[in-house]
């Protein structure tokens, strides 16, 4: 099943500017794999060395936010779209 991802600005660069691309998966966590696989350079940014999904990575979904440890269960529809960004952190 296909969905849009909208790259944060800060991705954009390693898609030569891209700001959408289309991914398969029923999860985010799928979805991630699966751009993680045609685009080698973003897998580097999603998945830290043990291939788990980096905790600052967070996307918004149907209005609602989702989380790093939230995205292999939080499942996506045919044409869904999803908007990946980085979390905040403070001090």
């Amino acid at each position: 099943m296909s969905v849009r991802v909208q790259l944060p600005p800060m991705l954009r660069h390693a898609m030569g500017g891209e700001r959408w691309l289309e991914a398969e998966g029923i999860s985010v966590a799928a979805v991630l794999r699966d751009l993680g696989q045609k685009h080698p350079r973003l897998k580097l940014h999603f998945f830290d060395e043990q291939g788990a999904i980096r905790h600052n990575i967070v996307c918004v979904h149907g209005g609602s936010v989702v989380r790093a440890r939230e995205m292999a269960a939080h499942h996506l529809h045919a044409s869904d779209e999803i908007v990946l960004t980085n979390a905040l952190a403070g001090g």
